[in-house]
């Protein structure tokens, strides 16, 4: 595959490719074959969206607000939140 470059797209960019295949979807120019396939890159591509997106709130929560410093990275419990810490 000479000439092929792989390159990591930002969120919005991949936003914007979904966005293109709903409207693709939406379109009803597309064959069934053709629906078929851009249906499925889009629910991958949105499951992708969706890790990134849980990816970054994790993020943000490792913001000290009073600081604007980022703590380490910390494993929560599950059913537990930071209730009332500011």
């Amino acid at each position: 595959m000479a000439g092929t470059k792989k390159y990591c797209k930002s969120f919005e960019q991949e936003m914007s490719s979904l966005s293109g295949m709903t409207e693709r979807l939406s379109s009803g120019e597309l064959t069934l074959e053709e629906s078929m396939r851009v249906y499925e890159d889009g629910m991958k591509l949105a499951d992708k969206l969706a890790k990134d997106l849980t990816a970054l709130e994790a993020r943000l929560e490792q913001i000290d607000i009073k600081t604007c410093a980022i703590g380490p990275m910390e494993e929560k419990e599950e059913g537990t939140e930071n209730v009332g810490t500011v």
